[in-house]
Order: structure tokens, then sequence, then C-alpha cells
């Protein structure tokens, strides 16, 4: 089980975001906040073809995006974003076990996946 915690306000910024990329086509396959025991730390963590092609672009993009919409990049600090390509191995087991189209709140806590051990997730997307 996670040692820390996620708090409400981190779910509402996960949501947003999602939300944000959204309304500027940013390509989001899938999204979750996942605990990351090595380092005791929630990630928000997207799914985006954009990070195999450039990830720099892609971080810039979202960047922008956030720029354009309301406060959310002084509110959620983006060192605890983390831009994945379609193949990262972690969203791809829990999206073989779950399906969220839209904007969903699953969550996902102590589970062993196709070997993929995943202590504690909150899932807001993961399309096929």
């Amino acid at each position: 089980m996670a040692a820390a915690v996620l708090v409400d306000a981190d779910v509402s910024m996960g949501r947003e975001l999602v939300r944000i990329l959204d309304e500027a086509s940013f390509p989001v396959t899938g999204a979750a906040w996942i605990f990351f025991p090595d380092v005791e730390e929630w990630r928000l963590v997207i799914r985006t073809p954009k990070a195999e092609k450039n990830l720099q672009q892609a971080l810039l993009e979202i960047a922008v995006a956030l720029d354009n919409r309301g406060d959310l990049r002084r509110r959620l600090d983006l060192s605890r974003v983390k831009l994945v390509p379609p193949a990262d191995k972690m969203l791809a087991a829990m999206g073989s076990v779950v399906r969220a189209d839209g904007i969903s709140t699953i969550r996902f806590s102590r589970n062993v996946v196709n070997g993929v051990l995943i202590d504690d997730a909150l899932i807001y997307r993961l399309a096929a």
C-alpha cells in the first residue's frame, strides 16, 4: 500500500490537466496518478504518441496549453508529470485489465499484472 497520500487537490488537478489537453487536441491515450514506491512519490503519468516522437516538444505543448487555460501550471508541479510513449509497460499492464474512456476516476491498488507491480494508481483514462 502507498505510504504517501494522494490528496483531493492532486486528483482534481489531474482531471483538469486531462481536460485541458483534450481541449488543446493533445493526444492522451492513458492518464493516471501512479505511486512509485522507490521514490515514495505520486506522479501523473500521461501516455501519448508525442512522447515517442519528440519528448521536449510534447512537454512544451503541455506548458503552452496550461498557460492558455487558467492557473493550473502554477498549482501543478510539472516535475511530477511524466510523459510516456504508447508502449509504456505499467500503463499497458493496467490497460490489459481496465479500460477507461473519457475522464474517469478508477482506483487500482496492490496488483501485479503481467509481472508488473502496481502499488497504487488512480486512473483517469486508459484507451485501447
